[in-house]
């Protein structure tokens, strides 16, 4: 498997004018587990409020939501809420526009790292971007191997950080734990 291409996403915005790291007026960005959290808090060394957000749903947008998102059913189990993150300037606060986002990989959300593959529940994934939606390694890539070589995510790195979402999405729908005195 090649390197990543980590030029693609740095040149994303320029090329096509906005990439996934970006939103538009009432959208939201990628959908983050308490996990994620507080993984980036702890890269971060800064409070979730830094890069974090809430957004309330209604049930019934909860429910659309797990159903077009089979990975994510069970997010919402304790309540209409999703986590995501935070926006400055039409952009993830955690975009540099020059250079792509600032956390390493291991840091990053795991949504963001499947990004543009979506897993299903069978082991299957399909692919996100493409069209309307922004991403210039799609673009670039004439196929379903050659993108995940731009990418450099190997077949089983998807199934890991399929796996990995899956777990993060289950312990996110449990109830926490009373925090000691």
């Amino acid at each position: 498997m090649s390197s990543p291409d980590p030029t693609a996403c740095a040149r994303c915005h320029d090329a096509k004018g906005r990439s996934c790291c970006e939103a538009d007026e009432g959208e939201w960005l990628a959908t983050l587990t308490r996990a994620d959290v507080a993984r980036i808090a702890a890269h971060l060394r800064r409070p979730e409020a830094f890069f974090c957000e809430e957004e309330w749903l209604t049930v019934e947008e909860a429910r659309t939501y797990e159903l077009h998102r089979p990975l994510f059913a069970g997010y919402f189990r304790q309540g209409p809420k999703r986590l995501t993150l935070k926006t400055a300037q039409g952009a993830c606060v955690l975009l540099d526009r020059a250079k792509g986002c600032v956390l390493p990989a291991g840091a990053r959300p795991t949504a963001c790292r499947l990004y543009p593959f979506e897993p299903w529940p069978d082991g299957s994934f399909s692919v996100l971007a493409g069209g309307e939606l922004p991403c210039l390694a799609v673009d670039e890539s004439p196929d379903v191997p050659a993108l995940q070589g731009a990418l450099g995510l190997t077949p089983e790195a998807l199934d890991s950080l399929a796996a990995q979402l899956r777990e993060e999405v289950r312990d996110h729908g449990r109830p926490r734990s009373p925090r000691a005195p």
